[in-house]
């Protein structure tokens, strides 16, 4: 539920998905140097996740640079759907990393190995979990701000992000640590197994909430209580209240409310009574966009 009363603008959406690309590209380039010193799947699974994630956040960052242009004569209702659709991308690159990495998990507990090398990489992976600790922490707080597909995608992957540097810190520093022993071979496996819980508990969460929005479905009953006390508030600008129908799309919130005025009542009141409802509206759900459909007890006009 939203409890923030402004919209994330479009140039804080670039600039995070922006930084957020150049980390993953960063990450790419230091798990290649894991990969080429050591045996760690660790690395493996670094350098897949980055690579996913790169293309995520570019093509999020084109999603979003698109939708900037605002509405055009074809997209009447704007872009907010290329969003979502988006956001499933993401999901679906992160699906294809779990395959990919789990495969290589499997093939790791059947043929064992003693695991070495590795500290330049981990040393360097530090740098992008400070950067993945941010970004995370950053882009949640900014989807509390506004209902975004992209945001949720977003922070859910840095959060991933982060959690698999952490995995790879602890992972190789204690198998440097403890080099030569027996039970080392197996730090990979664990950190692996526990980083692909983490992904697939994203993953479900990313098409949840995408799907049901490509769904059309209504917003939930606390944005509905909003809507509800605002007409309350208003009540004495129409005559009755004949439902309300409301959508997602993408960061856009399409609100269509159906009211019966009075066959004397003027365009004019309705006007203001559509722009104080859009103001207050918009405090607490961002991208509101009103649409009142006026009607007199002969039938709507």
């Amino acid at each position: 539920m939203s409890e923030l009363s402004a919209a994330v603008s479009n140039q804080t959406k670039i600039r995070l998905l922006a930084l957020m690309m150049a980390m993953e590209i960063y990450t790419i380039g230091v798990s290649a140097i894991g990969i080429a010193t050591s045996n760690s799947i660790v690395f493996v699974a670094n350098f897949v996740i980055a690579l996913t994630g790169a293309l995520a956040s570019g093509l999020s960052l084109y999603t979003v640079k698109r939708m900037t242009r605002g509405t055009d004569l074809l997209n009447t209702y704007g872009l907010g759907r290329m969003e979502t659709i988006s956001s499933i991308v993401v999901g679906i690159t992160m699906l294809l990393a779990v395959l990919f990495v789990s495969y290589e998990t499997v093939m790791k507990i059947l043929h064992p190995a003693e695991q070495h090398g590795g500290l330049v990489a981990m040393i360097l992976t530090f740098a992008s979990f400070i950067a993945s600790l941010w970004l995370w922490i950053r882009n949640y707080r900014l989807s509390k701000t506004e209902h975004s597909p992209i945001f949720s995608s977003i922070w859910r992957m840095a959060r991933m992000g982060a959690l698999e540097d952490l995995l790879i810190i602890l992972a190789v520093g204690i198998s440097l640590i403890f080099e030569g022993a027996a039970w080392t071979r197996y730090l990979d496996v664990c950190a692996t197994s526990f980083l692909m819980i983490s992904i697939i508990k994203s993953i479900y969460d990313v098409f949840s909430g995408s799907i049901s929005d490509l769904l059309d479905r209504s917003l939930d009953e606390y944005d509905l209580l909003i809507i509800l006390r605002e007409l309350v508030a208003n009540f004495d600008a129409y005559d009755q209240i004949h439902g309300v129908r409301t959508r997602r799309s993408g960061s856009q919130t399409f609100i269509e409310i159906f009211l019966e005025f009075n066959s004397e009542t003027r365009m004019k009141t309705v006007y203001d009574l559509k722009e104080r409802l859009e103001a207050e509206l918009k405090k607490r759900i961002p991208n509101a966009q009103i649409m009142i459909i006026p009607g007199n007890n002969k039938g709507r006009v």
